[in-house]
């Protein structure tokens, strides 16, 4: 395992010297990371992405600023299909472990007035804090340090720190659309 990581972290300089060399200062990372090939990075000429130290990702971990900043703390865990997009702002504190298939964005579509249009509101995940598979966290979501957001989440407002978030399933239909 450790060989593993050390030849992925060797392998990754490469691409972060390109990625340096089109984004410039839009983009602050440590050389020292272990990320997927299949790592993909996309930053607007409106946004910016740092990244602190020791972030291993697994497969298809896909980080998309169009606006706003994207901030990762040190030495963070992303697994397979990971996905972050920002339009505000999205901090991830120190120590996060993220599992497979979760997506994190800090806006919505705004479906009222038109589709083309976005509502924004940042996303702060605090320190040490465990993001189970296929949760999805929302816009406007605090989450404190010390948390467990169980697999299968959604997360929208504040959850304390060192806290077990989950929820129990519930299926509601709501018409929104009136038929002519």
């Amino acid at each position: 395992m450790q060989f593993e990581l050390a030849f992925r972290a060797l392998m990754t300089i490469p691409k972060l010297i390109i990625w340096k060399m089109q984004y410039g200062r839009r983009f602050q990372i440590s050389p020292v990371q272990s990320l997927d090939k299949h790592f993909t990075l996309r930053i607007s000429k409106k946004a910016s992405i740092s990244i602190g130290k020791e972030l291993v990702s697994r497969m298809n971990v896909t980080l998309r600023a169009e606006e706003g900043r994207i901030a990762i703390g040190d030495k963070c865990f992303f697994n397979n299909n990971v996905s972050v997009t920002c339009m505000e702002q999205i901090q991830i504190g120190n120590g996060c472990q993220i599992a497979n298939n979760v997506v994190i964005v800090d806006h919505d579509h705004d479906y009222k007035n038109s589709l083309s249009h976005f509502t924004k509101e940042k996303v702060i995940i605090g320190n040490h804090v465990w993001i189970g598979a296929n949760s999805v966290i929302l816009k406007g979501a605090t989450i404190g340090d010390n948390c467990v957001i169980a697999a299968g989440s959604i997360v929208k407002g504040v959850v304390p720190d060192n806290t077990l978030y989950y929820q129990s399933r519930e299926t509601t239909c709501k018409t929104i659309i009136k038929p002519i």
